[in-house]
Order: structure tokens, then sequence, then C-alpha cells
């Protein structure tokens, strides 16, 4: 039985809001993983055995004070974005806080809200409009033992443990006769997940040789007429750079040239003076470019992000069009009626429109016609499903094609880089991580982090990559856990209103005898 002290209304509200920050500390760039457990388990303590209304309220500070830590990022496209995604995001807090209010009255309690911790993270990530889960549990765990899960439960299985050891200790703490199996079971997590890590992985006999490409660009330049020029022109100037490190140094024949997502503003194949660009980096280069480009969509007045195999003979080859976007950033939801009226979203430009399939493009190479190359677009990456398919749709490598020029010096750069991480360790692929102006390089089945540029400078990366082609259980297993944890989640919440009632009656009594809300 889980009993708080009684609290002045104050003190509660100040409660609330430090869980948050503890919480939101794990997140990148503090990355204090230990703050995270301690948030997660002071959560449950603190909305134990609480009426609806009150645990809604604590919880949402809680939301609003850990989601203005770690995504506030969000404001450089307006103030009134950033307020606007973080009230929304608090919501979900809200609920979750309702929810475990209500499982801490269950025997099982321990094992059930780490379930509704997944539950809340896999709704958030879906509704509305394909959801906004940026900060999940699991990311908190890229940099202690408990990684090693990554391969195996995915990300989700991740955010589960972490919130299970964390409610551990709260048991610990409240349950003093199964005190030693409890920490026996959490430490036997810890352990196993470093052991997992430790797992030789196969050598692989085919490699590949990729220039990476970071052309940065005038961020004052965006918006204006020459911006759409100047970032394809850069990358020109900095894949010249990069062949030249290329021919003259110890390095392997190069097999292909990337460039990141909106490498060309303008549709490269439709525009003669952006064709005539890449055209000549293919000639220069002598191998294909795989171009982040923005091309014109299948409709009037809209566009397509999209990664674009480009060959030094043939041209344009084969494309992928991005499936994920970013709602009020790259597409406005009900943009007939919100248009007119906020004039402020003519700034997001055309409507994009999303593309379907897998994210793996045919890429033939000399010496390999049938090379099968996985990409992820930015944003994608908070997407389990599309990233797994990248996989699942044959790619032997993963390249994550992004453009950071908007949250340039924000907490978004490093957090999108945890996440690349993240889905390295997955898919049991290495990642090639291409920016236009942040935070390139190349992320191994590890987690490890290699080649790494600075923001806000141009640059280029050789690096060479194994050929893999196994299929780690995470990509196997996908959203069925996510799934299963929803339904344990919501079966739970409906039996705690159908279990003995004088056993509910007695815990409300006694916490109002202390005082609590």
């Amino acid at each position: 039985m889980i009993y708080r002290p009684q609290l002045p209304v104050v003190v509660s509200l100040l409660v609330a809001f430090g869980i948050g920050l503890l919480i939101g500390t794990g997140q990148a760039p503090m990355g204090v993983w230990p703050a995270t457990m301690l948030g997660v388990g002071l959560f449950t303590w603190f909305m134990a055995h609480r009426r609806p209304g009150p645990a809604f309220g604590y919880g949402y500070l809680t939301g609003l004070a850990m989601n203005t830590l770690t995504v506030s990022w969000v404001s450089v496209l307006g103030v009134w974005v950033g307020v606007a995604l973080v009230a929304f995001l608090a919501l979900w807090w809200g609920l979750l806080a309702v929810v475990v209010s209500r499982l801490t009255r269950l025997r099982f309690w321990p094992l059930l809200i780490p379930a509704a911790w997944v539950a809340m993270e896999f709704a958030s990530g879906k509704i509305p409009f394909g959801g906004f889960s940026w900060t999940r549990l699991g990311y908190t765990a890229i940099d202690q033992p408990m990684s090693g899960w990554f391969a195996y439960v995915g990300v989700t299985g991740v955010s589960y443990l972490v919130a299970l050891v964390a409610n551990a200790g709260v048991f610990v703490v409240t349950d003093q006769r199964r005190r030693l199996r409890v920490l026996a079971g959490a430490l036997a997590i810890f352990v196993l997940g470093g052991l997992l890590n430790l797992t030789p992985h196969a050598d692989p006999e085919t490699r590949v040789s990729i220039a990476v490409v970071q052309p940065n660009v005038n961020r004052h330049e965006h918006g204006t007429a020459s911006y759409a020029r100047s970032v394809t022109n850069n990358a020109l100037s900095e894949t010249i750079f990069a062949l030249a490190e290329a021919r003259t140094g110890e390095h392997p024949q190069l097999d292909f040239v990337l460039w990141p997502e909106n490498a060309t503003d303008v549709d490269p194949i439709e525009d003669p003076e952006t064709r005539r660009l890449v055209e000549v980096s293919a000639h220069l280069a002598q191998v294909p470019i795989f171009v982040g480009a923005v091309m014109n969509g299948p409709e009037p007045d809209t566009r397509q992000t999209s990664s674009l195999w480009w060959h030094p003979l043939e041209g344009p080859g084969d494309m992928y069009h991005k499936r994920d976007l970013v709602p009020f950033g790259e597409w406005i939801p009900f943009r007939e009626v919100l248009l007119p009226r906020l004039p402020i979203l003519r700034q997001i430009g055309r409507q994009s429109i999303p593309g379907e399939g897998p994210g793996v493009v045919h890429a033939p190479i000399q010496g390999n016609p049938h090379l099968q190359v996985g990409t992820i677009i930015c944003f994608e990456l908070a997407y389990d499903d599309t990233s797994y398919d990248a996989v699942r749709g044959g790619g032997e490598i993963i390249v994550s094609q992004s453009n950071t020029n908007t949250y340039g010096g924000t907490f978004q750069p490093p957090q999108q880089l945890v996440i690349n991480r993240v889905r390295a360790m997955e898919t049991g692929r290495e990642v090639v991580v291409s920016t236009l102006n942040s935070l390139t390089g190349i992320v191994d089945t590890r987690g490890r982090v290699d080649e790494l540029t600075d923001e806000f400078e141009a640059a280029s990366r050789i690096v060479t990559v194994p050929l893999r082609y196994n299929t780690n259980l995470a990509v196997h297993l996908g959203a069925w856990p996510a799934w299963a944890s929803l339904l344990t989640t919501l079966l739970a919440f409906a039996y705690s209103y159908r279990r003995a009632p004088q056993r509910a009656g007695s815990i409300e009594r006694n916490n109002r005898t202390q005082g609590q809300p």
C-alpha cells in the first residue's frame, strides 16, 4: 500500500512541477538518466490513490514542466506554437496521472503502471495528426546498461523496463517483506542489459564507402529567393572537398555520396538549374548521389520530401517519399478552414503529400547492382514502424537524412541524434546520419557515434559501412508490445472500478484522514 504524508497545496504544486523536471532531465542533451528513474518513481508515489480531478491537475502540471524543459525548442516556429504544443502534450500526462492513481489500488501495480507509461507514449505518438512522441522513457536509457535491451524489445520495451525499475524502487520502500526479491529483479534487468551489449555481431563480408556531405547554409537566408539555390550550391562545393579527400587520402573507392534532406529545395528533376547542379556533382564524383530533395507533388501546389538516387550516367532513379509529415510544419490539417483564418500558416508553403511504402531505395553501385538502402527522413525517426520498415523492406544499410536548419542551436539536434542511436541498436544496422548543418556522422550497432561534425559548419565525412542482413527481435515484434500495453492498461483501469468496494473505500477514507486530495 502506498501512502503519502499530508502536504499543503502549494507544496504539492511544487512537487508536481519538480517531478516533471526530474523526468525530463534524462533526455538529451542533459542525459541524467537516474533523475528520470527517480522522477518516474516519485510520479507513482505522488499520484497514488488520488481522486481523478486532483490527479489530472497535478499530472498536467508535471507534463507542463517536463515538456517545457525538453521540447520547447519548437517555439522557434513562433512562441504560440511552442505554448500550444506543450499545453497539448501535458494533457497526456494528466490522463496518465488519473490512470496511475487507479492502478495503484490493484495488487500488481508495479507491473501495470509501466504498461500505462508505454500506452501513453504509444497514444501520444498517434493522436492527433500522427502524434508527437519525441521524449520517450526509452531514449533516456541509451547511455546506461539497459541499452542492451534495444535490439530485443525495442524502445517500447525499454520504456517499460525504465518505468518497471523506477516503480520497483517505490515498491521496495513501501513493502518491507519482499524488498530483497524486488531489488534482485531490478538489478538483474541492469546486469542482463549490460551483458546483451557484449553479444558479438557477425563480421560482414561486404562494405560500402560513402562520402557524407553537410552543406551548411546561411540560416538568415531562409525564406529568401537565394536560399534554395545556396543550399544546393553548398552541397556541390562540399562534395568537391569530399572527393578531393577521397582521392588524395587513404580511403577506399567511393560507392556513393550522401546529401541531407532538403539539399535541393527545388525539384531537381523539373527545375533545369537545380538539375544541372546535381548532374555536375554526380559527373565529378563518378558515383551516384543520394539526394535529399523537395519535389513537386502529384497535385497542383503540393510538394513531397524525398530521397532520390541519382546515377552519374543514367540520371534520376528510384526514390522514396517521406511518409510521416510534421503537422503545421510540412502540412496544415483542415487547410481550407484554417489557412484563411490564420494567415501565419502561409509560412508553411505548399501542402506536403505523404508517400507510401517502406523507406527502401534500389541503389545500384559498381560491383553491387542490387544494393538496397534504407532511408529515414528526419521526423520519421520518431515512428517505430516507419524506422523498422527500412529493415523489413530489405535495407542493407540505413541512412538518416535531416534538415536541422530551423532548430539549430536548440535541444532538438542532440535529441534527434539519440533517436538515431536508438534506431541503430534496434535495427542492427549502422545508421549514416546526414544533416544540413548539424551533427552529421555515423552510428554503429552499439549506439556509438563516430566522425561527428559540429553545428553550423560545412563539412564532410568518408565512412565505410558494412552491409547487414539480420533482423533483430525488436523489428519482428514491431508495435505488438505497445498494443499489448495499451490493452492491458485499459482492462486494468476498468477493473480498478470493479474491485471490492470495501478496500477501495478504506483507501479513500485513509487518504481523507491524512488530508490528501
